[in-house]
């Protein structure tokens, strides 16, 4: 719950959020504010306006600085103000710049300074001693500049050349007291609050009497140049007062007659207050006290004011932001995890799903393949057959004859260039399942030229690298592809006939060295 505390030289003043209930108090009802501070909720956020007299705001120019000397140099000047006297106190930059006449560039710096009353330190002291939650500390003044800029402009469309021209801001803050802010380039300059006769025949004629004077107050600061014309914005709540005005404020020689819509404006709260809550009370006059309440229930401008409590209970605030924000994340990761874990789980369950599908599928085509194929489901009888199958295999491809040919293949490969087989025999030589058979080859040596030397060679050649063979025990070359005598020779030169190749036989006796 948020409440906003109005604190006037006459009293207090609190407002609740979502209730249309206002507690008024005097300073006198001592008992009657400490029971009212017991009973407010610990839970209650409160924002205080103080609203009084004794509040000093003024300007000073200070020589324009760097940036990292600005924070030491307003520490030295508020050291000045920190004494018993004072309440609370603020010293900050206006980032508003000019060129003095010796050529030293200056910044504006304000000093608002609130007197150390006895009754409203005494109150800021009861709000501590309760551990009531202060969370923002306003000046009337500067909330007004705030409500100017965030309500007023947007309301009469202005654009950012008109904010700073210079106005007088006259409110209405009760029945017969008026606040008069002068705004200049869209800045706070000076703020008084007037208190106009009880008695008084003519209320708006008093009320203008008292803008003439706030006017010639301005001009006699020689805070802006001397023929520029200051604009003048009322705000009531009593329509009938605003109406005329206008006229007495011209009568008086404060506007002229092109002022009217430009640099004169009247207007109620009513009308600038977008969401009313106690500005929208039946029978209740909106006056600036609820509309500034308004403002903070539902713009929630900053701070202006500050003490070591605020700023305890400001610190007090992030912490306990940041403890749920820590919260929240945690939170956002657990869930994140949950559902992360879950989608897991969904497609751990789906994929098990698969494969136990799978599974039943593959056992089912085992099943089937074994009733096609009869499959044996003894594996020791699997592998003897196997076994004996590759043996049955190795011997039918490897084995034909009683010895290993691929060998023999081999010396032929090696003479092809030469040897060309024309008839291969073998036999057994004894018993059946002898160990020693006889092979007989009739082939032919090739080319032959009428040379005899080359052919007779190539034959020993062959015939020696079938010596070298394992398992042969004897080669014999019975037939010779020429007699090696020189009558043969003579034989074949008288012929004359034509002769490309010679026959030759040869006969090897092998040993097996493989039972089979």
């Amino acid at each position: 719950m948020k409440a906003v505390f109005y604190l006037t030289d006459e009293g207090l003043t609190c407002y609740k959020e979502s209730e249309s209930l206002v507690d008024t108090f005097k300073w006198e009802d001592i008992e009657l504010i400490d029971a009212y501070l017991t009973a407010l909720s610990e839970q209650a956020q409160v924002s205080i306006v103080i609203d009084v007299v004794d509040e000093d705001i003024y300007f000073e120019w200070a020589p324009k600085l760097l940036p990292w000397e600005k924070k030491a140099f307003l520490e030295r000047r508020k050291a000045r103000f920190e004494s018993d006297e004072l309440a609370l106190s603020v010293v900050q930059w206006t980032n508003y710049n000019k060129e003095s006449e010796g050529g030293r560039k200056e910044e504006l710096i304000l000093i608002s300074l609130l007197a150390n009353n006895e009754v409203f330190s005494g109150f800021l002291t009861k709000l501590e001693e309760a551990q009531i939650l202060v969370t923002h500390l306003y000046s009337k003044p500067f909330l007004l500049v705030d409500y100017f800029k965030k309500c007023i402009k947007p309301y009469l469309k202005w654009s950012k050349k008109e904010l700073e021209h210079p106005f007088l801001l006259v409110c209405r803050v009760s029945e017969y007291t008026f606040r008069q802010v002068f705004l200049y380039e869209g800045y706070l300059r000076i703020s008084r609050l007037v208190e106009l006769e009880h008695d008084s025949a003519d209320m708006r004629q008093s009320l203008v009497h008292e803008t003439k004077l706030a006017v010639a107050y301005v001009r006699s600061q020689n805070l802006l140049p001397a023929e520029a014309e200051i604009g003048l914005l009322f705000l009531d709540s009593d329509a009938e007062l605003l109406n005329g005005l206008f006229d007495s404020c011209k009568r008086e020689g404060l506007v002229t007659k092109e002022s009217e819509g430009k640099l004169f404006k009247a207007l109620t709260f009513n009308e600038l207050t977008k969401q009313k809550q106690y500005c929208n009370l039946e029978n209740a006059r909106c006056f600036s006290q609820p509309a500034m309440v308004d403002f903070i229930l539902n713009e929630k401008p900053n701070s202006f004011y500050s003490n070591s409590y605020i700023k305890k209970i400001k610190a007090f605030i992030l912490g306990r932001q940041l403890f749920i924000g820590l919260n929240i994340l945690l939170l956002l990761a657990g869930l994140y995890y949950i559902v992360i874990a879950g989608v897991d789980s969904v497609v751990s369950w789906e994929k098990q799903g698969l494969l136990e599908q799978k599974i039943s599928e593959h056992q089912s085509e085992v099943k089937r393949l074994k009733e096609v194929v009869k499959f044996q489901d003894d594996a020791q009888h699997v592998k003897a057959s196997v076994e004996f199958s590759e043996a049955v295999l190795h011997l039918k491809l490897n084995r034909v004859i009683n010895f290993d040919i691929q060998q023999w293949s081999d010396v032929f490969a090696r003479h092809e260039e030469h040897i060309q087989l024309s008839e291969m025999d073998w036999k057994t030589l004894g018993r059946f399942d002898s160990r020693q058979s006889e092979i007989t080859l009739n082939a032919w040596v090739f080319p032959f030229y009428d040379a005899y030397k080359d052919p007779v060679k190539w034959v020993d050649d062959f015939v020696e690298d079938f010596k070298g063979l394992p398992g042969v025990e004897l080669v014999e070359l019975q037939k010779e592809p020429l007699n090696r005598n020189l009558s043969q020779q003579l034989i074949m030169d008288v012929t004359k006939e034509s002769v490309d190749a010679l026959p030759f036989t040869i006969k090897i006796r092998v040993k097996d060295v493989e039972p089979k």
